[in-house]
């Protein structure tokens, strides 16, 4: 058989763990989640604490029903927010506080319903209030034709690209970064192209979900250096083709392997041995590429299952 078709019967046959994470307390439902304490059905997220229904949140406390957002607290239904205190139903705003249906506002305070305000207080649609009419105004339930009124304005604005404290840089949502080209949701990362959800990414192409240098074609994990290929590696070293290791370092086509070396196929070599295989194998696997064979491994019912 050859190395894709092995590779495949591996993968198939190997099981999957249901939920990852680490040092994690009483967060038993959370899906790649890191150094968190009482959450519950998040995903991707880390150092939460008392948090519910996350997705790709950081550094979030009390927080619920947000999506792409850091260093958060006492938030609820935002996405794409950034160092914001009780603020609820606001997206890319950053800087902010007791903000609500606010969106693109930046270092603002106390406004309703806002978009584009940098350095306000006390707004209402972008009209200034003064103290008492704004809490006069949130004393009453905020009403459907409120909200209505704030997705109609929405639509009538420019929607512009949102990069902060970049260098050279092309893609949306994109911060403190540099070098970095057709990237979204990209933070504290330099020299990648093609990359998705990466957080402090170096050197990467066509990497999502990670926090990796020198990757390549790699989704979920991070921590890990020159991988290619490969989904789910926490602290690997000179992977390729694996899936669901930790710890590893010069493995090649393997899955849940943990502080392993020298493995193919789950299977343990001698160093001489396995720079020996692995040669052979690339000079197979470069056939595939050139037939078109390579991404083939799997029917799409598979791979979801794997995925999922």
């Amino acid at each position: 058989m050859s190395f894709l078709a092995d590779f495949k019967k591996l993968l198939l046959s190997t099981p999957k763990q249901a939920l990852t994470q680490w040092n994690c307390e009483n967060s038993d439902y959370n899906v790649w989640a890191n150094h968190s304490k009482n959450s519950y059905m998040t995903r991707g997220s880390g150092w939460m604490k008392d948090c519910f229904y996350l997705y790709w949140v950081y550094h979030a406390l009390d927080v619920a029903d947000c999506a792409y957002c850091e260093r958060v607290e006492l938030c609820y239904e935002c996405v794409d927010c950034n160092r914001c205190y009780n603020c609820d139903f606001c997206q890319d705003c950053k800087d902010s506080n007791d903000l609500v249906y606010c969106y693109d506002c930046t270092g603002c305070k106390n406004c309703l319903g806002c978009i584009g305000l940098v350095k306000k207080e006390f707004c209402v649609f972008n009209k200034q209030k003064t103290k008492e009419e704004y809490e006069a105004i949130l004393k009453n339930k905020i009403s459907a034709q409120i909200v209505s009124a704030f997705e109609d304005a929405k639509l009538k604005i420019p929607h512009r690209d949102f990069i902060l404290k970049s260098e050279n840089c092309v893609g949306n949502h994109i911060e403190n970064s540099q070098n970095c080209f057709y990237c979204f949701d990209t933070v504290r990362s330099r020299d990648g192209i093609y990359n998705f959800n990466a957080y402090e990414n170096i050197d990467s192409v066509d990497c999502s979900f990670t926090k990796d240098e020198l990757g390549y074609e790699r989704v979920g994990g991070g921590w890990s250096f020159n991988c290619d290929y490969s989904a789910f590696l926490m602290n690997c070293v000179d992977c390729k083709f694996c899936f669901q290791c930790q710890e590893c370092k010069n493995c090649f086509g393997c899955d849940a392997l943990h502080h392993k070396r020298f493995c193919i196929l789950n299977k343990e070599y001698s160093e001489e041995e396995y720079f020996k295989k692995i040669s052979e194998i690339w000079a197979e696997l470069k056939n595939s590429i050139e037939a078109g064979d390579l991404m083939s491994v799997f029917e799409d019912e598979e791979y979801a299952g794997i995925l999922h």
